[in-house]
Formats: C-alpha cells, structure tokens, sequence
C-alpha cells in the first residue's frame, strides 16, 4: 500500500498534536487551581508559601530560560516532548500517592512546581520548532491559529471544569487528572508519522555563551523581530499591571459580587479564541506583519472602557466588552506574531528564540505589577488600569507597519 499524499500525512499528524495540546491545557488549567487548594487544605500553607510557590514558576523560567533552549535546541524535538510530558505526569502523580500515604509536604509541592516549571520550558521550546517543520509555510498560520484558539478556549473552561473535578474528586484526585493528561499529550505525540528532520549541528568553535545568548542577538538584529518583542513586552508589562490591581477595582470600586468577578475573568476570554481564528484571514489579506500592527492598534483603546466603567449593570457589560474586545485582537496579534516569528527564524534557532520570548515576559511581570501596585497606592486603582491601558496602546506604536518575508507574510 502507498504511503499517504504528504499534504494528508501533515494534516493528520497536525491533528493528532493539536488533541495532545487540548488535553494537556485542560489538565494544566486543572492542576493550576488545583495545586495551591492542596497546599492550603492539605498541608495547612501560609499565605506567604502559597505565593512562594506561584513565584517558583517565574523564578524557574526566569533562571532557565537560556539553558534549557540551548539544551533543547540541539536535541530531536519529539522525543524531549515525550520526556517532558512523562516527567510532568510523575511528578504530579506523586502528589495525591504522598497524600494517601500522610508523607505530602509543602517542600514536595515546591519541587512539582519547579520540575512543572522547567518541563514547560522545554516542552515549549521544543514543540514550536517542531511545528516549523511538522506543517508547511502556507499552513503555519493555520496551524498558529487553532493552537492559540485552544488556549484561550481553556482559559475559559479551564478553571469551571476545574472547580467541578475538584468537587467531584477532592483537589488531590483532581491533581491526578492533570497527570493523566500529559500521558495523553505523549502518546499523541508518539503517534505522529511525519519523519522528524535531524536536529542543528553544534558549531564546534562556538562557545557556551554564544550558544546561550545566540537567539538573542539573533532577535536583537532583525529590525522588525527587536520591535515586536519590545512590543511584546510592553503589551504584558500593561496586562501584568492590570493584573495587580483589577481585582481590588472590580471588588471594591465597582462593587462587583463574585460571581460577577468570576464571569469577567473567564467569558471574555471566548474573545480571543474568536481572534485567534481569524488570524490567518487577516494575515492572507494584509500580510503577517501589517496584520501584526493593524489588530495590536485595536487592541489596547478597549481596555479604557474598564477604568471608565461605573458601579452597575452597565458597568458589567462595560467592563466585559472592554476585556473581550482586548482579547480577541490580543489573540488574532498572538498567533500572527508567533508564525512570523518561526517562519522568519533559522532552524538552528528555533528553540533558543522561543525561550527568549518566555524569558523576557516571565522576567518583567514582577516589575510592572509592582508598578501596578506603587501606582494604586500612590492614586487609586482607576489610575492604575488607565496607565495600564495606555501602556496597552503604546505597544501597539512601537511595532512596524510593514516589513519581513516576501509574499503574503510581509
């Protein structure tokens, strides 16, 4: 029997990781709320180590970002997606088995959030130089579009689905649900049939820190790649100061009930599943880059409607269309700027570019959300969330209007 028509063969494999990513997103949804309820019912956690522990994500990436895309970069790709994924499952798995046994410690928790953390950077790194080579040029965008659709769907769901397993089976057992999704993502991985490409040859003259940072100079002198992650960053620095504050504005000065709170932070999120699957009919009609400027220039000026809202029904609705609307531009920009910036990225720098981008978000977080806070302190938390809208609107400005490959990336 003939193989199948390349095209099928590439289509089907595209598939088989796309149910891989679903199942794993909604897993990690789960065990993201799921973990600090387990440190706070099970082992009697502090405040101070709840927060120590949503820290040691951040401090992980921030610390091995660089390391781990030079040792990915280097390395086939799948079979790292596979161990990523095993490692994952084991070491969440330990967790409702060191409960039973009366032996779970908040130590223990601290390691599952580090080996979580370090497992993702890989496992990122990894599965977005895959995917260069697992789909065409033609189909990245398309491929970009339902993978980022897929995350915002479990931004949605996640936390919901979430709070129902945790009824169901106890935080512990939801726990176990998490792992067992990563199983899931390693065997749909496992089952791809498309031969992988042999990895970059390490340049034998180079040394360890030209291979740590090459991805950054890389970025640093492409002209238009250095102003979409100055404007990355600054685009999250403006959601992460939001971030510190919206919940003090929602509750307190809007007096929102809980519930109402809880819809705003999951419906919207339907906005950028929304805009990230017209992200190829914008990029085929404008091209990649003038897509990139044109969704990101109607993405910021819609966060001005939450600062502007008042207590109230029509205070909700403002607040819900703002966020929804900085979403689905948020996510139609998100999956143009990941597929031009894979496309215009050489191969031997997949890797090493991609945890560039998880370092430079996960490193300036803290600062604008400490900023956030200084700024409600010093004001209130309306001047906060307009500075944060502004800073929305500014990184819009400093992107190019056009630039990059030819055809209808440009």
């Amino acid at each position: 029997m003939s193989s199948p028509h390349p095209n099928a063969r590439e289509q089907a494999d595209f598939r088989r990781l796309w149910a891989g990513s679903v199942v794993s997103q909604l897993g990690s949804a789960v065990g993201m709320v799921a973990l600090p309820i387990v440190a706070v019912i099970v082992i009697g956690a502090s405040a101070f180590q709840v927060a120590l522990l949503a820290a040691l994500t951040a401090i992980t990436t921030a610390l091995l970002a660089f390391p781990m895309g030079r040792h990915v970069e280097f390395r086939r790709k799948r079979p790292v997606m596979i161990v990523t994924d095993l490692v994952r499952f084991a070491a969440l798995a330990g967790v409702p088995v060191a409960a039973v046994l009366g032996a779970l410690t908040f130590t223990h928790l601290c390691v599952v959030a580090v080996v979580n953390a370090t497992c993702l950077i890989a496992f990122t790194a990894a599965s977005q130089a895959h995917l260069k080579a697992l789909v065409s040029a033609e189909r990245l965008i398309e491929a970009n579009s339902r993978l980022e659709s897929t995350r915002w769907l479990t931004i949605t769901v996640g936390p919901s689905a979430a709070g129902a397993l945790i009824g169901l089976l106890s935080a512990v057992g939801a726990l176990l649900v998490d792992a067992v999704s990563f199983l899931f993502s390693a065997l749909a991985i496992r089952t791809l049939r498309t031969p992988e490409p042999d990895p970059p040859v390490r340049d034998a003259g180079a040394s360890r820190r030209a291979e740590l940072f090459a991805g950054w100079r890389f970025a640093s002198g492409h002209p238009t790649l250095r102003r979409i992650l100055i404007s990355w960053v600054t685009f999250v620095g403006g959601n992460a100061l939001a971030s510190s504050v919206s919940a003090v504005f929602y509750l307190r000065d809007l007096h929102f009930e809980t519930w109402q709170y809880g819809l705003l932070m999951g419906v919207p999120s339907l906005g950028g599943f929304i805009g990230a699957r017209l992200a190829p009919r914008l990029v085929a009609r404008l091209g990649a880059v003038s897509a990139l400027w044109g969704a990101s220039m109607l993405r910021g000026p819609w966060y001005f409607l939450i600062p502007a809202a008042a207590p109230g029904t029509a205070g909700l609705l403002m607040c819900g269309i703002g966020f929804g609307m900085v979403l689905l531009f948020a996510g139609a920009a998100n999956s143009t700027m990941v597929s031009y910036r894979q496309l215009e990225t050489p191969d031997e720098l997949m890797a090493r570019v991609a945890t560039l981008w998880s370092f430079a978000t996960t490193a300036t977080q803290p600062l604008f959300i400490l900023l956030g806070g200084l700024v409600a302190t010093w004001a209130d938390a309306r001047t906060a969330l307009f500075a944060a809208a502004g800073l929305m609107c500014v990184a819009a400005l400093l992107l190019p209007r056009r630039g990059g490959v030819t055809g209808r990336w440009r």
